[in-house]
């Protein structure tokens, strides 16, 4: 009768089992380095974060949930102030996400606009905040987006734009005080001063402790004297 060699079954068995592994991106050490980058992040420890993030890329390189490492890493990456890698990482992980999660899409186009906006590459942020919209617009951060894209369509010189980005923000919102203080301010650039200064008023009765809101509204009774 023929012997079975136990020992070479056992062996194509741990390499059948690894490349299985692989293949699919599982990897118990990434998914410990997932949890640890989490944690770096709540504590606003970014640099930790994004580390224990690169851990996961390296041991998982196909992991199937990679789009939400890339997402995370992102985060960090932004949360640190470094534009260009958050955005890179945000375009990794649209290109993993199906089109059927609607939700971490618009997350991603969302906080890609914002790092798109932060490194003033205005066009592409505009793309991706309108992409947002687009995509859901009865999503809850849809008065933020609008407030923000409004704020790219002021650093683009395109002040009527923002002054209807602005103003759709205050329709979803009424009590959204950085909208009524980027509408006064877009006015105040306009030469509006009267329309100005009923937004700036509007903006520090909702937030009497902001400084720069009470500075613009200082400005405008400043120049309407003179």
């Amino acid at each position: 009768m023929k012997r079975t060699n136990t020992n070479a079954i056992f062996c194509l068995i741990t390499i059948l089992v690894l490349v299985l592994a692989c293949a699919s991106g599982y990897n118990k050490h990434a998914d410990q380095y997932f949890e640890e980058g989490m944690l770096f992040y709540e504590r606003m420890e970014y640099e930790r974060s994004i580390e224990s993030f690169d851990k996961v890329l390296e041991l998982a390189p196909y992991g199937k949930d990679n789009n939400i490492v890339y997402y995370n890493r992102g985060m960090a990456f932004l949360k640190s102030r470094q534009y260009e890698k958050s955005a890179y990482d945000f375009s990794k992980a649209l290109e993993q996400t199906s089109n059927s999660n609607k939700t971490l899409k618009f997350d991603l186009l969302m906080n890609r606009g914002n790092a798109y906006q932060k490194s003033e590459q205005f066009d592409l942020a505009v793309k991706d905040y309108t992409g947002a919209i687009q995509l859901i617009p009865e999503h809850e951060n849809i008065k933020f987006i609008y407030t923000n894209r409004a704020w790219v369509w002021f650093a683009k010189g395109d002040y009527d734009k923002a002054v209807d980005d602005f103003g759709k923000a205050i329709k979803i919102d009424s009590g959204l005080d950085e909208a009524y203080y980027g509408r006064a301010t877009v006015w105040f650039k306009k030469g509006d001063s009267q329309r100005a200064l009923i937004d700036a008023k509007e903006a520090v009765k909702l937030k009497p402790t902001k400084r720069e809101y009470d500075n613009l509204l200082y400005d405008i009774r400043s120049s309407m004297k003179k």
